[in-house]
């Protein structure tokens, strides 16, 4: 039979997805699974590997079976993506052994972070693993574990990432790729990436840390235990997959020097490619997922995930509304925000509900609305949201431009891209263009291109950029640059003005 379909599943903080495509990009099926975010305390969030991430898969994997009416031996390779990090210890049988540690989200590890910034000390750390430890560092939160969860530290054979985890249940094999353990501080040696004898000691011997290989090698094929649960063909080829921000990048044709991809989604994260290794932007470091590429790139906390809170908390009526009469409640509160003049009638957000990751690297930062008076409405609030969010994105740009660098082929994606008044909002306050994808499939579907590249379906990966035809495109409205360039200086001054407030709450 021939195997001319490929198979892509991304894992995200509130649902995963998946795709099944051919090999000219076209698609056969998609599916959707959701889950939720875990609080156990404030600064946490964690998934459930088993009942959230295998249980999607599962599920997903007989959907799109079902529904594409393609026969499991016709799966020419299988990709996976999933959230960044999420630490999982496992045991040598791949079975979890506490609830997955998610990324920069969860900031429980900030003592840790701190404390082997300070061992190691900055300039030696920056020298051999090309970044400090941060709350999104895979080691500030393996180290975590090892102080307050020792026996489940002991126990522990690997700690796994989440695309780690999904493809070691599918293979056997443990392995992490090059792109996504670039966030592996202090461990990871970028120079050479491979694990540092030299710094590995600070937080744990590197025979627990998956093996390192790059995002489309074949690092196995699916198991006969595996195939019985899942119901994919046993043999069916298995890339080491990624991290769920590059294989979206992927999805939309970010695929050259100078591309760049926004993604919009319960938080926001950018992707921009060039062609040397850049270390002086401020921002984060590393390789692609593709031949010879590098990546400069920079996420905040808390942006989708803020509108969410919006909607659940002070619009609820619309939410009962949407069961009623099926308009959709984001759809109808965002209306409210259209007629809003540039800068809200004074109101400023600091989006920072869960701290804040890039630029400022402060897991104690608090939100605020600011200059509130009684004549703002909800649609004040709405506005005002999608301008804090686009100030901080504006900081986030403003590194790369300063560094010299040129941002072309800006792709938009994500849930937030349904909300031309954001993305229009977004392009106002950073004089960027913005060109949002017809088709955004997503994550899945650059997973299922990248496991068409491993198994050498898809002969380059230059071909995607055929595929993709824009839905809409943004300019920036020069009328609104005034008082948005004076706004993007208030949103600084209003977190350097009340940091130490913040601190101490």
């Amino acid at each position: 039979m021939s195997k001319k379909y490929l198979l892509g599943f991304d894992c995200g903080t509130y649902e995963s997805k998946g795709v099944i495509c051919d090999y000219n990009g076209g698609i056969k099926a998609t599916a959707v699974s959701k889950h939720i975010l875990k609080v156990p305390k404030p600064g946490y969030a964690e998934h459930d590997p088993i009942n959230d991430w295998w249980y999607d898969f599962k599920r997903i994997v007989r959907e799109l079976l079902e529904k594409s009416n393609i026969s499991a031996d016709e799966i020419a390779g299988i990709g996976i993506s999933t959230i960044m990090a999420a630490i999982t210890p496992v045991d040598e049988n791949c079975n979890p052994l506490r609830n997955a540690i998610l990324y920069g989200i969860d900031t429980r590890c900030v003592k840790q972070a701190e404390e082997l910034n300070e061992q190691i000390g900055i300039d030696r750390m920056t020298k051999i693993s090309g970044a400090t430890c941060t709350v999104e560092a895979y080691g500030a939160k393996i180290k975590w574990i090892k102080d307050n969860e020792p026996e489940i530290f002991r126990k522990t054979k690997k700690f796994t990432i989440a695309s780690g985890f999904l493809t070691a249940k599918l293979t056997g094999r443990f392995c992490v790729d090059k792109y996504s353990a670039m966030s592996s501080q202090p461990m990871i040696d970028y120079r050479t990436m491979t694990w540092s004898d030299e710094l590995c000691e600070y937080v744990c011997p590197k025979e627990m840390l998956p093996e390192i290989v790059n995002t489309t090698d074949v690092i196995g094929t699916v198991t006969k235990e595996a195939s019985e649960e899942i119901g994919l063909a046993e043999g069916t080829p298995v890339i080491a997959g990624t991290t769920d921000a590059a294989a979206e990048a992927v999805s939309v044709g970010v695929v050259e020097p100078g591309d760049t991809m926004l993604m919009y989604g319960s938080t926001w994260f950018m992707e921009h490619l060039t062609d040397t290794f850049c270390t002086d932007t401020g921002l984060w470091s590393g390789v692609y997922v593709l031949g010879d590429l590098y990546t400069i790139t920079s996420g905040m906390a808390t942006t989708g995930s803020l509108t969410r809170w919006i909607r659940d908390n002070f619009a609820k009526e619309l939410i009962e509304q949407e069961k009623i009469n099926g308009k959709n409640a984001y759809t109808e509160l965002f209306k409210e925000a259209e007629n809003i003049p540039a800068g809200s009638d004074g109101i400023i957000v600091l989006p920072y509900f869960s701290g804040e990751r890039m630029p400022i690297q402060d897991p104690d930062a608090k939100g605020m609305f600011f200059g509130l008076d009684i004549s703002h409405t909800r649609g004040h609030i709405i506005k005002a949201v999608f301008e804090g969010i686009g100030y901080g994105i504006c900081q986030n740009l403003d590194m790369i431009r300063e560094s010299g660098l040129q941002l072309n082929n800006v792709m938009a994606v994500g849930g937030g891209t349904k909300s031309r008044l954001w993305i229009q909002t977004v392009s106002d306050i950073c004089g960027v263009t913005q060109i949002v994808p017809k088709v955004t499939i997503g994550a899945s579907y650059g997973d299922a291109i990248l496991a068409g590249l491993g198994v050498g379906l898809i002969k380059s990966s230059k071909n995607i950029k055929d595929w993709i035809q824009a839905d809409y495109t943004t300019e920036p409205d020069p009328n609104n640059r005034d008082i948005y360039d004076k706004y993007k200086k208030y949103y600084e001054e209003l977190y350097l003005l009340t940091k130490h407030i913040m601190h101490d709450l």
